[in-house]
């Protein structure tokens, strides 16, 4: 399983493709820029952006939920027709 993995991680691209769809020629031009707002990663921003912010040493920060009943999620079923 390590060994799997090991073949997956190498076989993307920063980009988040697998480099055999990303770095083929023949896909040249086929892409487009797209942008999207993670509203976590703002959240975090705005709070770590602030004037005269200076963090603790070693502290990090991380997008916690409010109410997890407020958050839109996709729902999905595992197997197609199945009661999840």
């Amino acid at each position: 399983m390590e060994f799997a993995y090991t073949l997956y991680v190498e076989g993307m691209c920063d980009c988040g493709r697998p480099k055999f769809e990303c770095r083929n020629e023949a896909n040249a031009g086929l892409y487009e820029v797209a942008d999207v707002i993670c509203h976590a990663q703002a959240a975090v921003e705005e709070h770590t952006g602030q004037e005269k912010f200076k963090p603790e040493p070693g502290q990090r920060f991380y997008a916690a939920e409010i109410d997890e009943e407020l958050i839109t999620r996709r729902t999905f079923a595992v197997l197609p027709d199945a009661d999840d």
